[in-house]
């Protein structure tokens, strides 16, 4: 889908930088700052009191005290045996007092002076729990893994860690898509998926890191809230023009200091890091080559009006397979190799053909990469299917028709590394016929809603005419890159709209399907119909417009993709040893 119309209009709070104040905290220096414990008062060694005397009726001189000898005579009247008297030690009652006195105040002062660094640890540490959940999304859930870092700082970490796991090698074979690890171990997994936009349009980040007072959040928080709620994979929309020009985001769309491990040096570094904060929660990513510049889908992977040509799309694919492809950026999967061709041919041996155009696109990524995956959407066209012994005309999906691909797959130079990933959508796109019943006029002006047995049977044949045949063989997986899309905002009486995502998610769980990425977790997403009859600009997102409330009843209504077979979130091979 096409997210390069979104505008972001700039308010007093949207992109600003969060403001904070402080009572009776440290300031904050990038919005870290470290708590400085009172040192506990040092124990000196203590006194001893006394005074020498002897036990002369006389006083001593002074002088004679070191000297003083006693003569002791013995019981039998003997001689008297002497011997040297160094005096003995007596303690003043009142220094005893004192002692006890002085060690009482070094025990209180040492109580109080941990006291009031526990009650700081304490302060500061619900000082970083109250900003967390300012910028956490409020599903109601809870992370039991969250990382502190050593400032103290709660789900804000310096940078992500993940040397622990090895690249795996993905691949595709009866139908499903497996993690196999250096010792052979294979995992298999199935996608439940989101499309995040942005890295698309100008502003060259994902959207929604803007966190300020109002709304925003993080990377992380995004990660976290998408982890809770059993989203295994994100797709990433990407520029050809932001990848060649390498420019940093935009100024002002993200918030540096509560995103402080996205490098946002320039647009490779900033993709590597919102990678690797979805890497942390074993979150796959699927980077999709996603438009020619970032205003213009183009509908095919080259395009001279635009400005890019076969030679600019490969290198930036040389770009992205040669700077994400290690054991740091495990969890990319691999690339879908153009969205939505819609001007390209299939099998026609021209330049405009995608068969042709894909195997160029992924041999460039598999020099680099042999262990990504190559997903491959399909053409447009008009076809008949037959529906119920009636023979219904439809127009393809953009990115939806495979019809084809059957007799005509791409061949890659490895094995195992062809997916398809097809388009579906619903009226909230376009609306199409079959979507609806016989007493609908062409033009939508009126319509006839279906019954949830004709509006699935409808859906599911056109589905497998345009793709799902390609499961029966069971070879390459059939993951949709993207469907769904407005929801809970649809204005039809019986809810065609919303009941099309419905009966969607039911044929991909009974058709065998490895998944599929909803669209989109953004808020901004667009839609031209609603209802039917009815065009204008209609949003709606996974998450509401302030990035911090989770669209509840959007999310639910994936619940029932948490029972695909092999769902789970990317296994992390523990890495070899040198």
């Amino acid at each position: 889908m096409d997210a390069s119309g979104v505008r972001l209009v700039p308010s007093h709070a949207r992109f600003s930088e969060p403001a904070r104040s402080f009572d009776v905290e440290p300031s904050r220096d990038d919005s870290a700052w470290q708590i400085s414990a009172l040192s506990t008062p040092g124990r000196s060694s203590e006194p001893t009191f006394g005074i020498m005397y002897s036990n002369n009726h006389e006083p001593a001189l002074p002088k004679e005290a070191a000297n003083m000898r006693l003569v002791v005579k013995k019981e039998d009247g003997g001689d008297a045996r002497s011997g040297a008297y160094n005096g003995q030690y007596r303690r003043w009652p009142g220094i005893l007092l004192l002692l006890a006195m002085v060690a009482a105040a070094v025990v209180l002062i040492t109580a109080e002076a941990q006291k009031s660094y526990d009650d700081r640890v304490a302060r500061a540490k619900n000082y970083e729990l109250s900003a967390k959940g300012k910028r956490a999304i409020k599903d109601g859930l809870t992370n039991t893994d969250d990382i502190i870092s050593d400032d103290g700082q709660v789900g804000n970490p310096k940078s992500y860690t993940t040397a622990t796991c090895q690249q795996p090698d993905y691949q595709t074979k009866d139908g499903k898509l497996y993690a196999i690890a250096a010792n052979g171990t294979e995992v298999p997994f199935a996608i439940k998926g989101v499309n995040w936009f942005g890295m698309e349009t100008s502003l060259a980040v994902p959207f929604g890191l803007w966190e300020n007072q109002q709304n925003g959040t993080t990377a992380y928080e995004i990660a976290s809230f998408l982890a809770r709620n059993n989203f295994n994979a994100v797709r990433l929309p990407i520029s050809i023009e932001n990848v060649l020009n390498n420019n940093p985001p935009a100024e002002g769309v993200i918030n540096k200091q509560s995103n402080r491990a996205i490098n946002i040096k320039n647009f490779i570094s900033t993709l590597q890091s919102i990678v690797a904060s979805l890497a942390y929660r074993k979150i796959a990513v699927l980077i999709s080559m996603h438009t020619l510049t970032n205003a213009k889908t183009g509908g095919n992977w080259f395009d001279a009006s635009l400005g890019v040509s076969q030679d600019d799309f490969l290198t930036a694919v040389d770009t992205v397979s040669k700077n994400l492809c290690n054991s740091t950026y495990w969890n990319v999967i691999g690339l879908d190799l153009k969205n939505e061709p819609y001007d390209a041919e299939w099998g026609t041996g021209t330049d405009a053909d995608f068969v042709i155009g894909s195997e160029k696109i992924a041999k460039v990524m598999h020099t680099n990469c042999p262990k990504w995956l190559g997903f491959v959407e399909g053409v447009v066209a008009t076809h008949t299917v037959n529906i119920d012994g009636k023979a219904v005309s439809y127009y393809d999906w953009w990115g939806g028709g495979l019809q084809k691909a059957g007799t005509n797959k791409p061949k890659f130079t490895i094995d195992n590394k062809l997916v398809w990933a097809p388009h579906y959508y619903t009226t909230a796109v376009s609306p199409q016929s079959y979507f609806y019943g016989a007493n609908t006029e062409t033009d939508y002006s009126t319509y006839e809603e279906l019954s949830d047995d004709v509006l699935k049977s409808n859906i599911k044949a056109t589905m497998t005419d345009m793709f799902g045949y390609l499961i029966e063989e069971r070879t390459s997986a059939v993951v949709l890159g993207e469907f769904a899309g407005l929801y809970t905002k649809d204005a039809h009486p019986l809810k065609t709209t919303k009941r099309t995502t419905d009966q969607t998610i039911q044929v991909m769980m009974e058709g065998g399907y490895a998944g599929g990425f909803m669209w989109s977790l953004n808020p901004e997403s667009k839609y031209e119909y609603n209802p039917a009859n009815v065009k204008g600009a209609f949003t709606e997102g996974l998450l509401d417009d302030d990035w911090l409330t989770p669209n509840t009843e959007f999310v639910n209504a994936f619940l029932p993709m948490n029972s695909l077979a092999n769902l789970q979130f990317l296994p992390c091979f523990e890495a070899e040893k040198k």
